[in-house]
Formats: structure tokens, C-alpha cells, sequence
């Protein structure tokens, strides 16, 4: 059985980043953030507020990227790290 959750509560997904996994995350406006976190059990996205803290917590155990897509009947997360092509 895999989990995939949806959430914006950023304490229960600070809570749900471990080793075992990959987390990104991309600031949206202010103090609003989206995140993913995917391991071979378990994919977690998060849109919300962080606090500086949280924020600061997240950006040590994420990575940037410019946008991810989720495609859930196709079990595919898209990151992009890339820079516009023009």
C-alpha cells in the first residue's frame, strides 16, 4: 500500500521528511510555499505558509526547484530545476 497525501498543515509535513526519501520545494508568494516529499512508500505535497523557521528547515532538507507537476493516474512527480528556455 502507498500513501499519497495532500496537506497544509506545515508541521505534520516538516514531521513526515526523513533520510529515506526526496523532498523539493518552490516559493509561490510571500510567505506561501509548495513542497513535495516522495519515497518508495509515500508522496507528500504541501501548499501552505511557513513561518521563517519551518522555512529555514525545509531549505535544509529540500531542494529548490522551479515547479513540479503531480500526475496521479499515471504515478508520476515532474521536478524541475531548469531555468526557462526563451
Amino acid at each position: 500500500m502507498r500513501l499519497f497525501a495532500k496537506v497544509s498543515d506545515p508541521e505534520l509535513f516538516l514531521r513526515s521528511l526523513n533520510a529515506m526519501g526526496t523532498a523539493f520545494y518552490r516559493p509561490v508568494k510571500g510567505e506561501i510555499v509548495e513542497a513535495i516529499y516522495f519515497s518508495a512508500s509515500r508522496a507528500i505535497y504541501f501548499l501552505g505558509k511557513l513561518n521563517r523557521e519551518q522555512y529555514e528547515v525545509l531549505k535544509s532538507q529540500a531542494h529548490p526547484a522551479k515547479r513540479f507537476r503531480l500526475n496521479g493516474p499515471r504515478e508520476i512527480i515532474e521536478v524541475d530545476q531548469f531555468e526557462d528556455e526563451n
